[in-house]
């Protein structure tokens, strides 16, 4: 019995194998496809660190040029205001390049106000200026109709980027006694109090001088990815109020301790009114 035994079951391994081969297989693909979507929200979580990594860095690169800055003037380090990032995806782009924009999945409901500044992990690429309860339009810096004040990183000069259409800007109000290179970086300047100071915008691509023309003919090539970005970050800046400043003026034109406490005496009538040498 025991060498019949052993034979039956020499027979019967290789079907026993075939009858687990579908649970196997089945195994493997479960195992194959969860560690797939574990290293696909991986991948997704670093797109999303290395994106506001990214953001972070256009502003440090500023912070430490304006340190230097204010410490040569006075002695002093500066302060940057803060800002909170809200992370958006893009829903859809306009290639007209009479009108170019693009849509985010985020709106009224995720607290996106019109005139906010959006930018990717490179540059400035917009501003919102519609906004639904989920989706919102960014009126992206190439189109015609935008207008970016602007400053020449290296030299300070200050000027005006216009959207040109076709993906293109142009640098407007640089007179020919103002120093500028291709290659130069433009950032935002903070003038008009919609887009914060010292994000890259674009880069000098052109520069033609117009005898008959004050100004150059400056054309820029923007940073941000404006036809390939799929997430967007939205800023909101926070601005710090105004701190009151106490003068000397102040100081005379405010009552003393001791005339406010001669007044309330007098208004309690604790101080005698009769005239000087009466009883």
């Amino acid at each position: 019995m025991r060498d019949l035994r052993s034979a039956l079951l020499t027979l019967l391994d290789p079907i026993e194998r075939i009858a687990q081969t579908p649970q196997q297989i089945y195994n493997n693909l479960t195992t194959d496809f969860t560690s797939f979507d574990e290293i696909k929200q991986e991948n997704e979580r670093l797109k999303t660190e290395l994106l506001l990594l990214k953001a972070k860095q256009q502003q440090l690169i500023k912070m430490e040029q304006e340190v230097s800055r204010l410490r040569a003037l006075l002695g002093t380090t500066g302060r940057v205001n803060n800002a909170t990032f809200q992370i958006a995806t893009v829903n859809f782009f306009s290639s007209n390049p009479l009108s170019q924009f693009i849509t985010i999945n985020k709106g009224a409901m995720d607290d996106v106000k019109p005139q906010q500044t959006v930018i990717d992990a490179l540059g400035i690429i917009g501003q919102v200026v519609n906004t639904t309860p989920h989706s919102s339009r960014v009126l992206l810096i190439t189109d015609p109709a935008h207008q970016l004040p602007v400053r020449i990183q290296r030299t300070g000069q200050r000027g005006i980027l216009s959207g040109s259409g076709h993906d293109n800007t142009q640098l407007n109000f640089i007179p020919k006694s103002s120093e500028i290179l291709v290659g130069d970086l433009l950032e935002t300047s903070g003038l008009g109090g919609i887009f914060p100071s010292g994000y890259p915008v674009a880069i000098v691509s052109k520069v033609i001088s117009r005898a008959s023309d004050p100004y150059y003919e400056i054309f820029a090539t923007p940073l941000g990815q404006l036809n390939q970005a799929r997430q967007v970050l939205i800023l909101k800046q926070q601005r710090t109020p105004f701190a009151k400043i106490n003068t000397d003026l102040d100081t005379e034109l405010s009552p003393n301790s001791a005339t406010d406490s001669t007044l309330d005496s007098i208004n309690s009538g604790q101080i005698d009114s009769k005239p000087a040498g009466q009883n």
